[in-house]
């Protein structure tokens, strides 16, 4: 039952001793934080088009899109401190 509310698996370090912060994996994080980004600001765009344009279905969109990126560029961030302290 302890291992339910143990801390996150440690994936920076393979079984080999090396680090598993492979090229593939720094591509793959270089991309999701670039998407989020881009997302990101796609929402916060739309959300400023909304408010001038008094259009609150556009606005509402804009502001859940930015939210929601927002949070995963939070965890892509404590993912990535995590890793770092490992």
């Amino acid at each position: 039952m302890m291992g339910a509310f143990s801390t996150s698996p440690q994936r920076a370090v393979a079984r080999s001793g090396e680090p598993a912060a492979t090229e593939s994996s720094r591509l793959w994080t270089i991309l999701a934080r670039s998407a989020a980004w881009l997302i990101f600001l796609g929402g916060v765009f739309g959300a400023v088009l909304g408010i001038a344009g008094l259009r609150v279905e556009i606005t509402v969109a804009g502001l859940i899109l930015a939210c929601t990126a927002g949070l995963i560029l939070l965890k892509l961030r404590a993912d990535a401190a995590a890793t770092e302290k490992h």
